[in-house]
């Protein structure tokens, strides 16, 4: 007798423009959570952003996220989908937003995009992140928590861990995945 074993004749091959641990984990829940009777292997690999260390608005966060799928589909071909995030900033009004900008590639190469959860930036934290320096060395200066980034993120800091940085990218995940899955939705 076999227990807990499954073994679906579906798979779906990630590549992850990334080698973060929370990213994986938000990408590998999302894919499992919308593929469900789909094995996914997932492989990370180091890519180049060619944006800004922590950008400081929507199109250069965006166009970090896709620059990673084009890095990472130089990198390794033949994956069903391809996907970028990249953590920075919404501004709006005079207000600041950290969210998680997700960009995933088919392999037709039709791309669509999503937003994680975002949370308020203020003080000290977003004056050095608009200064030009990125939020780990930020909150590694200000709170010692070397490498929070490859932890629960500011999003775990700020809210107790009730909502992880893995937590907010899945949801970015899904969003841009809706538009695979609903594509009637989206012409």
């Amino acid at each position: 007798m076999t227990v807990g074993l499954f073994c679906y004749t579906d798979w779906m091959k990630i590549v992850l423009g990334s080698t973060s641990t929370p990213k994986k984990d938000a990408v590998l829940a999302a894919f499992r959570q919308a593929y469900q009777n789909t094995d996914i292997v997932i492989e990370c690999v180091e890519t180049k952003s060619g944006v800004s260390s922590h950008p400081t608005n929507a199109g250069e966060a965006i166009r970090g996220a896709i620059n990673r799928i084009t890095d990472a589909q130089k990198q390794k071909q033949g994956a069903d989908y391809y996907v970028g995030i990249e953590g920075g900033l919404l501004q709006v009004d005079g207000r600041a937003w950290e969210i998680g900008w997700v960009a995933i590639a088919n392999s037709a190469g039709k791309i669509a995009t999503g937003l994680s959860a975002g949370i308020e930036m203020k003080g000290d934290i977003l004056e050095a992140i608009l200064s030009g320096t990125e939020l780990n060395e930020v909150l590694d200066n200000i709170y010692g928590i070397g490498k929070i980034g490859n932890k629960n993120g500011f999003y775990g800091l700020a809210t107790d861990d009730l909502v992880t940085r893995k937590q907010a990218y899945e949801q970015g995940v899904h969003f841009a995945l809706a538009q695979f899955k609903h594509s009637e939705l989206y012409p």
